[in-house]
């Protein structure tokens, strides 16, 4: 009995280390950077694996389009089997000539045979279709390349959301480490407060007002660190994981400047936009519509080779022949030119929404630019005043020790103190979701054009 229990309390120490193994993995996950984050992201997205099969069935459709350049081979085989055929009697036929009576003797002979077959194979190959073949082909390769550039522009997208999501869990990190901070000072703060208050040094109510400072202090480390938790969660979604795994964000980042001028970058932004070189594809299809839609006004001509046996429980035949076959539609009421002015209507419409776009574009990489250069001026000028704050925040401790400052005092600087760190925070990471949004903007990494 008693090795049972012995038993029994081994199994539940191991237990205890092991749930206590598991808490501190989620207290203190390993680091996960900003680079890992994107891999994952990359790798697991449902929709980027979507995209890489439209990419998939659109160069197959174009090497199918391919392949109409080609001959074609075609066989086809007709076998019948009748269970009573006709038959036809044929009387005795006697023709006098000079020579002779020339006689034909009586017989019977079946209309068809009870057993035949037809087997017929032809090589096909197209000479001339009016450049359908041709214009039908670069169709098929444009709509592969266009689909690769939905598929960059997806991919772009969600590298922005992940980089987006990332440093805001970073903010929610130092956001988190920031209320702890403040709670501990405010905590030393009421120690230092409560023994002045025995020696009768301050009064109740500088006391009072501290303690009460402290509780939501405390109260604020709770709500940061269920918005740290929040800002995981989402994170996890956007990388297709567990929601409730932990991640323990890089938390220093470069900070560059931007040293090239706006119109580097909205340059660089029409040259290397996804959705612009989709909206330029567009355009290329539809000019190559119109030329599919004229090639209806000229014939198709196709060359083809047959070769056809017959065969019957009476005899065997076969034959081959060449065909040049020419097929011209002359006049539909006007149907073709309707066809080609469609084709028309849908260019103008891509030209103009290709312009549009660049208009666009021009403006985003502006607004991405402008809020770079903001965010980063942001950051200069609150770094300046964190230091004032820590030098405001020594001051009054100082005054208050002898007293002559208050609690109220030190409570304010402290919490100055925190708003303004929070604000720098808040302001970095304003900076590197700007630069994320600029990347965006022009469609490529920024990493070349940074100094």
């Amino acid at each position: 009995m008693k090795g049972v229990i012995r038993g029994f309390s081994l199994i539940l120490v191991l237990m205890g280390f092991m749930l206590a193994g598991l808490s501190y993995a989620q207290e203190n996950p390993p680091t996960l950077t900003l680079q890992q984050c994107l891999e994952i992201g990359l790798k697991n997205n449902l929709n980027l694996k979507a995209s890489r099969y439209s990419i998939e069935r659109a160069k197959s459709m174009a090497k199918a389009a391919h392949a109409d350049f080609f001959p074609k081979l075609h066989m086809q085989g007709t076998y019948r089997w009748l269970d009573n055929p006709v038959k036809i009697d044929i009387p005795q036929i006697t023709i006098h000539t000079p020579f002779g009576p020339l006689t034909s003797p009586a017989k019977t002979v079946s209309e068809a045979a009870r057993n035949s077959g037809i087997w017929t194979t032809s090589i096909i190959q197209p000479l001339f279709t009016g450049g359908a073949l041709t214009e039908q082909y670069k169709l098929a390769k444009l709509e592969a390349k266009r689909e690769e550039t939905v598929f960059e522009n997806n991919r772009q997208a969600l590298v922005e959301a992940i980089k987006d999501a990332y440093y805001e869990l970073v903010k929610a990190e130092k956001v988190y480490h920031l209320a702890v901070k403040f709670s501990e000072q405010l905590a030393e703060h009421l120690k230092t407060a409560k023994a002045f208050l025995e020696e009768s040094i301050i009064p109740l109510n500088d006391y009072l007002q501290t303690k009460v400072t402290l509780s939501n202090a405390r109260l604020n480390v709770i709500k940061a660190k269920n918005g740290r938790k929040i800002a995981q969660s989402y994170l996890n979604l956007l990388l297709n994981r567990d929601i409730n795994l932990a991640i323990r964000p890089e938390m220093e980042f470069p900070m560059p400047p931007l040293t090239q001028p706006l119109s580097y970058f909205q340059e660089l932004a029409l040259h290397s936009r996804p959705d612009l070189k989709s909206a330029t594809a567009r355009v290329a299809e539809a000019r190559s519509a119109i030329r599919l839609a004229k090639s209806s006004y000229y014939p198709h001509v196709a060359l083809s080779v047959n070769y056809r046996d017959l065969s019957d429980e009476s005899f065997e035949n076969d034959s081959a022949s060449v065909l040049v076959t020419a097929n011209w539609s002359i006049f539909e009421w006007n149907k073709r030119k309707w066809q080609v002015g469609a084709q028309r209507a849908r260019l103008e419409q891509a030209i103009l929404l290709e312009s549009q776009l660049k208009q666009q574009i021009l403006h985003e990489v502006k607004t991405a630019y402008l809020n770079v250069k903001e965010s980063l001026k942001r950051v200069e000028t609150i770094k300046d005043s964190v230091e004032q704050a820590k030098e405001n925040l020594r001051i009054n401790n100082l005054r208050y020790k002898e007293q002559v400052a208050t609690s109220t005092d030190v409570i304010d600087a402290q919490t100055l103190l925190l708003r303004t760190e929070v604000n720098l925070t808040i302001a970095k990471i304003d900076y590197l979701k700007a630069l994320a949004a600029l990347e965006k903007a022009i469609g490529k990494p920024l990493k070349e054009d940074l100094s």
